[in-house]
C-alpha cells in the first residue's frame, strides 16, 4: 500500500496542490536516470494516480457515510392503512374491479364501511376495522330497495 506524506496525513483536506505535489514527486524521480529494474514513466504516472487515490479513498468513504440520508427500510407489510385497490382485491370476484370500486365510494360517502380515512380526496382504509367488514358479509349481501 503508498504511503501518504505527513503533509497530507496531518491536512484533513485536500486540495488541487496536493496533485500537483504528487505530479511533482513523480517527475522529479523520473528526472533522474532509471536504473535498469525501474519500471517506464508510464507505470510511475499509474503510481501517481494510485497513491492520490490511496489518499482520498478513505476520507471519501467517511464523508459519503456523514453526508448520505441513512436509508430507509420499506414500510413493513402490515401497514395500518389499505388502498382502494387492496380491499377491492379482497372482496369477492363476482364484480369487476371498477364496478366494486364505485360501490366502495357509495358505501363511504353514506359512511357505511368503517375504517374510512380520506386523505388528499383519495380514499384509504384501515386494516382491521375494514378486513372485519369484509369477512362479516360486506358485499355479498343484497342491497335493500328504497
Amino acid at each position: 500500500m503508498a504511503t501518504t506524506s505527513p503533509r497530507i496525513a496531518s491536512n484533513p483536506q485536500l486540495t488541487l496542490a496536493d496533485w500537483e505535489t504528487f505530479c511533482v514527486e513523480a517527475t522529479q524521480a523520473d528526472d533522474r536516470p532509471p536504473p535498469p529494474s525501474e519500471p517506464p514513466r508510464a507505470i510511475l504516472e499509474v503510481d501517481v494516480v494510485t497513491k492520490l487515490a490511496d489518499a482520498l479513498a478513505a476520507r471519501l468513504a467517511e464523508q459519503l457515510t456523514t453526508r448520505m440520508p441513512s436509508v430507509q427500510p420499506p414500510a413493513p407489510a402490515s401497514t395500518p392503512l389499505l388502498t382502494l385497490d387492496d380491499v377491492v382485491a379482497e372482496l369477492p370476484p363476482a364484480k369487476p374491479a371498477k364496478t366494486w370500486k364505485r360501490w366502495l365510494y357509495e358505501r363511504t360517502r353514506r359512511g357505511e364501511v368503517p375504517g374510512c380515512v380520506k386523505l388528499g380526496g383519495m380514499l384509504f382504509f384501515e386494516r382491521e376495522p375494514v378486513r372485519a367488514w369484509i369477512h362479516a358479509g360486506a358485499g355479498t349481501r343484497q342491497p335493500a330497495h328504497r
